[in-house]
């Protein structure tokens, strides 16, 4: 085939076609058609709202529900725990650092 030959063709066609022209209140009738074939929703904006609640009280009631108080003798309650969370924590430092005055630290100034 020849190139040339098509693209001769091709431009002709293109001369020959007129110009799109579009009217002033293109956009205003394209806007009437959506709002006037937009559909209703299935389920009304309240019902929604209710059903969102709804969800979210049984998640927080489950999530409520599943949680286990620590029994007595449990890790948590112990001496031992208390005893290490406060040597991490550095509570120890903290109780022995209480004695001192402030007098103790201004007379450096």
């Amino acid at each position: 085939m020849n190139d040339n030959f098509e693209d001769e063709r091709l431009w002709k066609i293109l001369g020959e076609a007129r110009t799109a022209s579009i009217s002033p209140y293109f956009s205003r009738r394209v806007m009437r058609e959506i709002r006037l074939s937009s559909a209703r929703p299935v389920l009304p904006p309240i019902f929604l709202r209710w059903l969102a609640a709804g969800a979210f009280a049984v998640l927080a009631s489950g999530f409520f529900l599943s949680i286990e108080p620590a029994a007595p003798g449990s890790f948590v309650r112990s001496q031992e725990f208390l005893e290490t969370f406060d040597h991490l924590a550095g509570i120890d430092m903290l109780v022995v650092s209480a004695d001192l005055s402030p007098a103790e630290y201004s007379s450096g100034l």
